[in-house]
């Protein structure tokens, strides 16, 4: 390995590790919880970007503002043994699971898809896809200031990357999955509204996308990868379930939002063998 390769291995896991922190911030300020219910029976909702990039991370117990040494990704939380410095409290063990698993997930992405301009999308829907599905865990909502935002940049990653690949029918796959994946739960929506919420459809409109782009212009892959997708995103949903109503008893949620992203990472990340297995 040539020293260039080295320092780039070593931007590479710093930057992955600023992620991971960022995505963390943005689990922790952008929920709300409200004092009763909202028009829908949410007990939650988002705050403002303004309020979520402003001002110095703190503790959610004592106020205390968190100095910089104690701001290092995975390194402070481990020194800390995952409480505060100031108070004692306990700091959530999520932190240090995201600040991990957006790396991993980074190098993973590149493992399975290469480093080429089709990587771009996917490493832009990590860090999304974990901080909607943590808070979702957290709170049961998928927040639409996430979700739409995210949705414009990752077709705008996706239309430049086709470009510079010189492929356009990917982008043709990509809406195709979009659609298979969308629309079936939106008819569910419509059909039982207290049965899913609205974010899961935002959620679905999102990877969807995402993953009907990774079919690489094949629309009968787009549609196998979207089915593909809600099927595994079922069992999971189904296995969450069964170990939330072990910890928590009959009255526990468990949020879909979760189960999504992860079918979706893995389809991403196994699109090809998928659809030359099925094209042979």
């Amino acid at each position: 390995m040539t020293g260039a390769e080295i320092a780039l291995l070593v931007l590479g896991a710093l930057g992955s590790l600023a992620v991971g922190s960022f995505t963390n911030v943005v689990i922790d300020r952008l929920p709300l919880a409200l004092d009763e219910p909202n028009e829908h029976g949410e007990l939650w909702d988002s705050r403002p970007w303004s309020d979520v990039f402003g001002g110095r991370s703190g503790c959610s117990d004592c106020g205390a503002d968190v100095r910089p040494i104690d701001n290092v990704p995975v390194v402070s939380w481990l020194v800390l043994r995952g409480r505060c410095r100031a108070c004692g409290a306990r700091i959530p063990a999520f932190h240090i699971l995201v600040e991990l698993s957006v790396p991993l997930l980074f190098l993973g992405a590149l493992w399975a898809l290469g480093l080429s301009w089709s990587l771009l999308p996917a490493l832009w829907l990590i860090p999304v896809g974990v901080a909607v599905a943590v808070i979702d865990l957290r709170t049961l909502i998928v927040p639409t200031r996430i979700v739409w935002p995210a949705f414009l940049v990752s077709v705008l990653l996706c239309v430049v990357a086709a470009g510079l690949e010189g492929e356009w029918d990917w982008l043709l796959s990509a809406v195709v999955g979009m659609a298979v994946l969308a629309l079936p739960l939106f008819i569910i929506w419509f059909a039982i509204p207290h049965g899913m919420g609205f974010g899961d459809v935002r959620l679905a409109t999102l990877l969807g996308f995402n993953v009907g782009f990774y079919a690489l212009g094949s629309v009968l892959g787009a549609v196998f990868l979207s089915v593909l997708c809600m099927g595994g995103s079922a069992v999971l949903g189904v296995l969450m379930g069964v170990i939330a109503l072990g910890a928590r008893g009959r009255g526990a949620k468990v949020p879909f939002g979760p189960a999504l992203v992860a079918g979706a990472f893995l389809c991403i990340a196994f699109a090809e063998p998928i659809i030359d297995a099925l094209v042979d």
